[in-house]
């Protein structure tokens, strides 16, 4: 095998991503993966050439598809992405691009419902999408609050993240955590909210993020959980949280006051959606992670790939 074609095997899909996705320079790439910057150009000309790259990169480069198939094996997973290495300060951002590309290339093609999650990298994804998606697509939310996300303008970026969004966009009209159950039971009684939460109930593809036991969550950050009151929660087992439900290593919902003050779609309801996809990634999330996995509550995973090592 010639070197340009071993190079080509080895590295297509990352070098086209960093460059195409990530925007890095091909100087970066070089530097990154331990080539000359010629090597990097002659991967990016093939991958032109060959049509890996053309609105999205479709490339399997060796190393990626082999931790893909091993991530379904190993953890009976539908699908999986894995993204090429990068900063922690990057991760987020390319996991949201991940998530953008996962579904203008695999979605189906007759358009559907996408719900969408709580937090940064799951409400970011909105900001990659191009007009390429089915015209009968539509998005809602899968818990309140995300409206908090939706509105945030972000460093690097013009505006939020439904700044000019072209697609029909429903969102749960209420806070993510209400001050008492009772305020929340009355809430969650009204058409508004209980339509747009049976329509969140049936969507399509649904893309959730999945948090860590860390002082500085995203759920924490709006100040509904305080660093002590974390360490109480992993006394009694919680590993993860998703829209604010905290869960254990085999992915059970404990028993918390709090559960039942959530306007959401609760984890024992996202098990029976019809496609549940996890996107998280990085080393403070990988029990998270295997929680999340473990307990049938997603059925797919975008991730990185040194997270995907590790999972393995």
């Amino acid at each position: 095998m010639k070197v340009s074609e071993k190079d080509y095997q080895l590295y297509s899909s990352r070098v086209a991503w960093y460059y195409f996705k990530a925007g890095m320079t091909q100087a970066e790439i070089a530097e990154k993966l331990g080539l000359n910057r010629s090597r990097v150009i002659n991967i990016l000309n093939e991958a032109r050439r060959d049509g890996t790259v053309s609105i999205h990169v479709q490339g399997k480069d060796a190393k990626l598809a082999k931790l893909e198939e091993a991530l379904k094996k190993v953890w009976n997973l539908r699908e999986v992405m894995v993204i090429p290495k990068v900063a922690d300060k990057q991760l987020k951002e390319n996991l949201s691009i991940a998530g953008a590309h996962f579904l203008e290339t695999c979605f189906d093609q007759r358009g559907g419902l996408v719900g969408l999650g709580w937090g940064h990298t799951v409400s970011g994804i909105t900001m990659y999408l191009s007009r390429i998606l089915p015209g009968k697509t539509e998005f809602v939310t899968l818990c309140g609050g995300v409206t908090q996300y939706l509105a945030e303008s972000r460093t690097g970026n013009v505006g939020a993240p439904l700044s000019g969004f072209y697609y029909p966009f429903h969102a749960l009209p209420t806070p993510l955590l209400l001050s008492t159950k009772s305020l929340c039971e009355n809430l969650l009684s009204e058409t508004e909210v209980q339509t747009v939460m049976e329509k969140a109930l049936h969507s399509e593809i649904a893309l959730v993020g999945i948090g860590a036991l860390m002082p500085n969550s995203e759920f924490v950050r709006f100040g509904y959980r305080s660093a002590d009151e974390l360490k109480t929660l992993k006394k009694e087992g919680a590993v993860g949280e998703m829209h604010g439900e905290y869960f254990d290593k085999s992915g059970e919902v404990l028993n918390l006051e709090h559960h039942d003050r959530l306007v959401t779609v609760k984890l024992g309801q996202l098990k029976k959606m019809k496609h549940v996809i996890g996107i998280a990634g990085g080393s403070e999330k990988l029990d998270a992670i295997r929680g999340a996995i473990s307990g049938g509550i997603i059925h797919s995973l975008i991730t990185d790939e040194t997270s995907a090592q590790k999972l393995i």
